[in-house]
């Protein structure tokens, strides 16, 4: 490459032929230097360019970029070719996809040129080269690819209606098993890579569910340029907010807006019975929670007792019409990060619904609490209140 050739000047020549080479050593110098520092700017840019070779598409068929969930960029396919280009500052988790298709391919896209290669139907055995990233990624999914399997086949078993509840129970038990050693391996992983931008998306992603203390240590092992990512400084976030709340402990406060705007925080309600509701409207257990908590709200909203209900919605338009659209006329929070804002954060929320009954003291007194066990245990708490 330019950046390792080298320059040898021979000066031990004749004078006459040393004057006739300085402009034709200028120009070459000058263009070599030129196409050096073009290439150092190449190599020192933020941009990504995806490059892609599909088969078996039409003409104009869109193909999407995302990430999080939230589309990017789309451009079209045109002679089985598509293009992608962006600026990224450091490795990034995306999804590629076309609609109204099975072709969905997660893909870790870097500074440099991305190839992707694969046929229609196939994303998900597409050859993708260029990126580091996606190659430790591989080397991870090759490590637990047979415990994928069977977990898929248990979570399948576990929910079968032609099999008894004592078959769906054992497979439920085998699934937790080999949950359990799914993550021993990735986080095996983590120790053995802690340069990775896989590891740090790992340790992220798993932070709420194996607690403040072993991501700490799964943070500790990370290298100290990895900390610096967003998913590090994710990390970090989880590790300074959240309080290991349990049943027993005073609530810990936060604010966040309402529907209009305002700034609302929990301990306004200082003095009443809360149920702090966490919830998202694609959440199908969430929906069918509806019922139970219009009834607690119609029966005890006037009995010092009030309903806050924080929403991980990615966008606050998507908020809006699911709290107006369902009716919920209770307070409504809602806050950009979706699942990481504040409060999933302090108690550790780690799939939804849940909720916490934070009696008048300030106490959590309850959690997770679904139906009639949850109209049963606010009315307790507003007994208790009245007795005392």
């Amino acid at each position: 490459s330019i950046r390792n050739s080298y320059f040898i000047l021979f000066t031990n020549k004749p004078k006459k032929y040393m004057i006739k080479s300085v402009p034709l050593f200028g120009i070459a110098f000058f263009a070599l230097l030129l196409s050096c520092t073009e290439s150092q700017k190449d190599e020192s840019s933020n941009k990504y360019i995806l490059k892609g070779t599909v088969s078996g598409f039409e003409n104009n068929t869109w193909i999407y970029l995302a990430r999080d969930g939230q589309e990017i960029d789309s451009a079209q396919i045109m002679d089985s070719t598509f293009e992608f280009e962006g600026d990224i500052v450091h490795p990034q988790d995306y999804e590629l996809y076309v609609k109204t298709s099975q072709n969905f391919a997660p893909i870790w896209l870097e500074q440099g040129i991305i190839n992707f290669n694969a046929k229609n139907g196939e994303f998900r055995n597409a050859e993708i080269t260029g990126s580091k990233t996606q190659t430790e990624q591989e080397r991870l999914n090759a490590i637990v690819k047979k415990y994928r399997s069977k977990r898929d086949s248990l979570s399948a078993a576990s929910v079968n209606p032609e099999y008894n509840d004592s078959i769906r129970n054992m497979a439920k038990d085998s699934l937790q098993v080999i949950y359990a050693n799914h993550l021993e391996l990735e986080q095996e992983f983590i120790r053995n890579h802690p340069n990775s931008f896989v590891s740090a998306f790992l340790v992220d992603f798993y932070a709420v569910s194996l607690g403040k203390t072993t991501t700490q240590k799964l943070f500790d092992i990370l290298s100290e340029s990895i900390k610096t990512s967003n998913f590090g400084q994710n990390i970090d976030r989880y590790l300074t907010l959240n309080e290991s709340l349990k049943i027993g402990d005073r609530y810990v406060n936060f604010s966040m807006t309402n529907e209009k705007g305002e700034l609302i925080s929990l301990s306004d309600y200082e003095g009443k019975v809360v149920l702090l509701d966490f919830w998202a409207p694609s959440c199908g257990p969430c929906i069918k929670e509806y019922p139970a908590l219009k009834k607690a709200y119609s029966q005890f909203s006037h009995d010092d007792f009030e309903i806050i209900s924080i929403s991980e919605d990615q966008t606050r338009e998507g908020w809006l019409t699911a709290v107006k659209e369902n009716e919920l006329d209770w307070v409504n929070l809602w806050q950009e990060s979706g699942n990481k804002a504040d409060p999933y954060l302090i108690y550790g929320v780690n799939g939804i619904p849940d909720n916490f009954l934070i009696d008048e003291h300030g106490i959590i007194v309850a959690r997770d609490l679904r139906g009639n066990d949850l109209i049963s245990a606010i009315e307790e708490s507003l007994g208790e209140t009245e007795s005392r």
